[in-house]
């Protein structure tokens, strides 16, 4: 029976063992770090008491000179420890040059032994190291001396300071792993409102909530900027109209610690009942996933956290968004660069819609853009310019059109461009506060008024309007000569609808008709006939009536090797799908559908 009891025991202290090192343990030891690499365990005091702090680190001595680089640490340390409150996230206790003393057999070693006084509750300890760039140790300037010396020297003095590293805590209650202090850290941020937190590099992320109930909510968020410029950063907006509530500009951010470029926002919102999304971006570098620098003292809340203050907000007016529920008529959105996208829709009775865009622009001119054309006549009724446009959050050239219209029965087919630079998932400057409807929408103005049947939305396709299509050559690639027989059984007047490429009285893409039996042309595609067809300004059409005698004629369209349908040199014509010539046969008069 003792022996049953004992091996009992066993069992029950190496199961215990994966959550705490030691109920019994009164020592936290981080030992054998690495370079490059981040050690953090825990630790708890049943009262407030003093503990013992031994560590071992590396630093240079910090003259001021320094302080502007964005990657340097005001601390002096690159190989240093830290504690922080669990409860609260502040820092407590951290190893500075000022508070460590220089050890005389290494050339960078600092050692710290001293006694901290700490308040009950539980507290996270971290330790990170990395070697440090030349100007740290050359006193903030290329030294060509200094540097044939760490040629010379290699990496021994490194190593040798690498195997020194070291903190250690007497004095303790207990002691917790570092998968209890990170599952403790986890289940924070899941009870939390919002917190989108676990980034990498090049990371976008977007949650969001509704409140039934205003209250008060605490922000807390870490990031990069430095110099008046975002990095990695977050932003609320409400749902209903991308109005930003609250942004991560660094005027309003204090050092998180680590690299000076580390900045932390806190801030407490009384937030009016409504729906947010809450977004997050980072970039290239310098996240969770690999820091380029000394990471911020919280390095596990890099991103954005929200939560309700106890006592001044409703758990229960708190939801998770849900999906919209206006259906958009047409969603063209999250478009990357160097996008052409199209889509088609019909109406069946008069409409008010309302359409968002948003897009890029400077001095007067739209570089992402979309528009609307009514597919009977091929007439643009609506377009995203410049002078209707708005700022729409983060760089001044985001900008947006949120606005009603009204449009008539029929067929119609939205459109939106992108250049090769500045969209979704591919910023060259600070995102809109809605990154993900970089695009076009278009949503029915009071959709409980709008029966579905009113609508149909279809992939775009060839025009079906009450104009027979006797001739259809359109989507016209670079270098091609498309042809195809007109039949005409008596005189026919014909709708002629042609876009193509022309400048300087010259057309480039265009199209002619011949008749097959004495070779004559009987009609061709003239600049001086052509009007603009939006977009670039050597984008020309034509809409012209005529009429033609019974016959059998050939009709021609050709492109020369640059600028055609898909392949755009430039901008597209607004009404890229028809690139090339369709035929329609007019109707006499009289005569019905």
């Amino acid at each position: 029976m003792r022996k049953l009891i004992y091996m009992g025991c066993l069992l029950l202290g190496a199961l215990g063992g994966s959550l705490l090192l030691a109920q019994a343990h009164s020592e936290l030891r981080l030992d054998e770090i690495r370079y490059g690499k981040l050690k953090y365990a825990g630790f708890h005091l049943k009262t407030t008491k003093t503990i013992q702090v031994t560590a071992y680190g590396g630093g240079v001595p910090d003259h001021g000179r320094r302080r502007r680089k964005m990657m340097y640490d005001p601390s002096g340390m690159f190989a240093y420890g830290w504690i922080i409150n669990t409860e609260t996230r502040d820092v407590v206790w951290k190893m500075t040059v000022d508070n460590t003393d220089e050890d005389p057999l290494s050339r960078f070693g600092r050692k710290f032994k001293g006694e901290i006084n700490l308040p009950a509750g539980d507290y996270e300890v971290y330790f990170y190291a990395r070697k440090p760039y030349l100007h740290w140790i050359s006193d903030g300037f290329f030294s060509l001396g200094k540097f044939l010396d760490m040629l010379i020297r290699g990496d021994e003095d490194w190593d040798e300071l690498e195997a020194r590293l070291k903190l250690v805590i007497r004095g303790v209650d207990q002691v917790f792993t570092d998968e209890h202090v990170r599952n403790v850290i986890r289940q924070k941020q899941k009870a939390a409102v919002v917190s989108i937190t676990d980034l990498g590099n090049s990371d976008y992320r977007q949650q969001g909530f509704s409140l039934t109930r205003g209250g008060e909510f605490r922000v807390y968020g870490i990031g990069e900027a430095f110099h008046g410029d975002e990095f990695d950063y977050g932003w609320i907006v409400t749902a209903d109209s991308d109005r930003k509530v609250w942004e991560m500009v660094e005027e309003s951010s204090e050092h998180a610690g680590g690299a000076i470029k580390n900045r932390v926002w806190r801030e407490t919102l009384y937030l009016t009942p409504g729906s947010y999304w809450v977004y997050y971006i980072t970039d290239d570098s310098h996240s969770p996933e690999r820091w380029n620098a000394n990471p911020p003292s919280d390095p596990f809340y890099w991103g954005i956290t929200i939560e309700g203050v106890p006592g001044r907000f409703d758990p229960t007016s708190v939801k998770k968004l849900s999906v919209a529920a206006i259906t958009p008529i047409v969603e063209l959105t999250r478009l990357g660069s160097d996008e052409y996208v199209e889509s088609r829709f019909r109406l069946k009775k008069p409409m008010r819609v309302r359409i968002l865009a948003v897009g890029e622009g400077e001095d007067g001119e739209m570089y992402d853009y979309g528009w609307i054309v009514d597919d009977r006549t091929g007439q643009k009724v609506w377009e995203m310019t410049y002078a209707r446009t708005t700022h729409a959050g983060g760089a001044r050239k985001n900008r947006a059109v949120d606005e009603v219209i009204t449009l008539q029965p029929g067929s119609y087919t939205v459109y939106f461009v992108t250049d090769g630079s500045h969209a979704f998932r591919d910023w060259n400057a600070r995102p809109p506060y809605n990154p993900t409807r970089w695009g076009i929408t278009i949503f029915p103005a009071d959709p409980h008024e709008i029966p579905p049947s009113a609508v149909e939305v279809s992939a775009p396709a060839e025009r079906t309007e009450d104009e027979p299509v006797l001739v259809s050559l359109v989507k016209v690639r670079n270098d091609e000569h498309r042809k195809k027989i007109l039949t005409l059984d008596q005189p026919t007047r014909i709708r002629i609808y042609v876009i193509g490429e022309g400048d300087w009285d010259e057309m480039y893409d265009y199209a002619w008709i011949e008749n097959r039996e004495t070779g004559e042309i009987v009609w061709e595609m003239s600049y001086e006939d052509t009007r603009w067809a939006g977009g670039a300004r050597k984008n020309r059409k034509v809409n012209k009536v005529i009429t033609l005698p019974a016959g059998e004629y050939m009709v021609h369209y050709v492109t020369d090797d640059s600028h055609a349908y898909r392949s755009w040199n430039a901008d597209p014509p607004d009404d890229a799908s028809h690139y090339g010539i369709t035929i329609y046969r007019m109707k006499t008069k009289g005569e019905t559908k």
